[in-house]
């Protein structure tokens, strides 16, 4: 089997306005995830202890942690907190 140029995938995947803003998407969510994950791991704490200090279920920060786009600001800031970190966010214009 050949090997796959990268850059030459993606320029043929993202061939229309709309594939590149799916992947855009795509590439803000997993900040997003790995924000996550990286504030829980340096808190050294596990999702129950989180779920604990929020009085909040396991399951709910499973769920927070599958579809992070979903929460709101004020949550995101709360979990932040939970693990000795900010929340903070920035807008970039195109």
């Amino acid at each position: 089997m050949k090997p796959v140029d990268m850059t030459q995938l993606k320029r043929t995947m993202l061939n229309s306005q709309e594939a590149v803003e799916a992947y855009e998407d795509a590439d803000r969510e997993l900040a997003v995830l790995e924000a996550l994950h990286t504030m829980r791991e340096h808190a050294k704490i596990t999702k129950t202890e989180l779920a604990r200090r929020l009085n909040i279920q396991p399951s709910a920060i499973t769920n927070l942690e599958k579809n992070p786009l979903g929460a709101s600001i004020r949550t995101l800031d709360r979990y932040a907190k939970a693990c000795g970190a900010i929340f903070d966010f920035s807008v970039v214009f195109k």
